[in-house]
């Protein structure tokens, strides 16, 4: 860590660790859907392509196989949207503690900066 605050207060030291852990956390939230998403398109595709080929006889069934996984989508899809919403009011939370912890560091670090000053001045008085 001695890198990653070099040159920084240590009340924005403190910012600096939180807010990359919070941020590699959003990141990994939203690559992972987007990685859903992805898969979920790819396999769709994959089915239509299937449904327009093959013999008449066949696609009643694969129309039914279609929609099945089309409602099987459908949840999916309801399903991430609830863990988006839970991750956005997560993400709320987060900056709000953010927010409290940013301005209780800074107090903190505004103590400790100014005893640093007054024991300086001792040493050299």
């Amino acid at each position: 860590m001695r890198g990653l605050c070099q040159g920084y207060s240590l009340n924005g030291c403190f910012i600096t660790i939180e807010r990359q852990t919070a941020m590699s956390q959003l990141d990994a939230a939203q690559q992972h859907l987007a990685e859903a998403l992805r898969r979920l398109e790819n396999a769709l595709a994959h089915r239509l392509a299937e449904v327009g080929s093959g013999a008449p006889a066949d696609f009643e069934r694969r129309i039914a196989a279609v929609t099945a996984e089309r409602d099987d989508l459908a949840r999916d899809v309801g399903m991430l949207r609830g863990e988006c919403d839970r991750l956005s009011a997560a993400l709320s939370e987060i900056q709000r503690d953010h927010r409290n912890l940013r301005d209780v560091t800074g107090h903190v670090a505004r103590r400790i900066d100014g005893s640093i000053a007054e024991i300086d001045r001792l040493l050299e008085g």
